[in-house]
């Protein structure tokens, strides 16, 4: 069976070839609690492969902005199959003297340490993959090329993702599922995060300050380490579930809040193997 390594080796020959060739309630139940859950896989096929790219930002980056457009154009083109996590981190995370939020964290902090160092902005992993650059982070020009190569790769596990959310105390409850489509071996990780999209608050671009820019998919918190839990390899057809309980500071709009889950790697690889998104409800 080929290994992951190799699928991409193959992968990047016939890419080379190719191109030789041409060019969110009622509340009569008590506790009241949302469930929402990614739709059940009745067989492997389907599965499918998604992507995580995340974006290293900050709302004092003047370029950024141009990252984050580029993002939503590429998830305009691959739907949920791009899954983003903005992560507010380095100098240019220090909020401004207009903003509301402070959007920086602790583990976006650290995820710079771990992913990258960033060395210039907008920059980002996908699928926290080198693609034989020497990196795992890569500069937005190359961004669209580098997703559709891990996009043409075959998944070779599953991830989903169960979230019931009390409304009354704010508690979410996430239930994360691991389906092995393939006999996976070494030293695998769950990374579990929560993210916010939309919201509105300062940002410096090229032209200035924007007062009311939407900032999207931003990095909260993380439900596990951030070099992520170990999770023991499996054999292909097993499964293994991970529960995660978090209280949502009353701050964060719910509505617009999602849980990012993704087995990896560990270090010094890190490469993303599948990754999933859902809303707390």
């Amino acid at each position: 069976m080929f290994t992951h390594f190799t699928k991409k080796i193959i992968l990047f020959a016939l890419i080379v070839f190719a191109s030789a060739a041409c060019q969110e309630v009622m509340t009569d139940i008590d506790p009241p609690s949302v469930n929402n859950t990614n739709p059940p896989v009745d067989s492997t096929d389907d599965v499918i492969r998604r992507v995580l790219i995340e974006e290293f930002t900050g709302v004092q980056c003047v370029n950024c902005p141009q990252g984050a457009q580029l993002i939503e154009n590429l998830i305009n083109t691959h739907g949920e199959r791009l899954i983003a996590v903005s992560i507010h981190a380095g100098f240019f995370a220090n909020p401004l003297s207009e903003s509301q939020f402070d959007l920086s964290t602790d583990e976006g902090e650290q995820l710079d340490a771990l992913i990258g160092p960033v060395q210039a902005y907008p920059s980002a992993a996908i699928d926290r993959s080198s693609f034989g650059t020497g990196g795992n982070i890569h500069f937005s020009p190359s961004w669209a090329g580098f997703v559709g190569e891990e996009l043409a790769l075959p998944p070779e596990l599953d991830v989903q993702i169960t979230n019931s959310f009390n409304e009354n105390n704010g508690e979410l409850t996430s239930n994360i599922t691991v389906n092995f489509l393939e006999t996976l071996t070494g030293d695998l990780r769950l990374s579990v995060m929560i993210t916010e999209n939309n919201i509105v608050d300062a940002q410096l671009d090229t032209s200035g300050l924007i007062d009311a820019y939407t900032h999207k998919h931003v990095l909260r918190t993380m439900l596990t380490n951030v070099a992520g839990d170990p999770i023991s390899a499996q054999a292909t057809g097993t499964s293994l579930e991970e529960n995660f309980t978090f209280n949502i500071p009353a701050a964060w709009n719910v509505d617009n809040c999602s849980v990012v889950a993704f087995v990896h790697r560990a270090a010094p690889d890190l490469e993303v193997l599948q990754v999933n998104e859902q809303k707390l409800f």
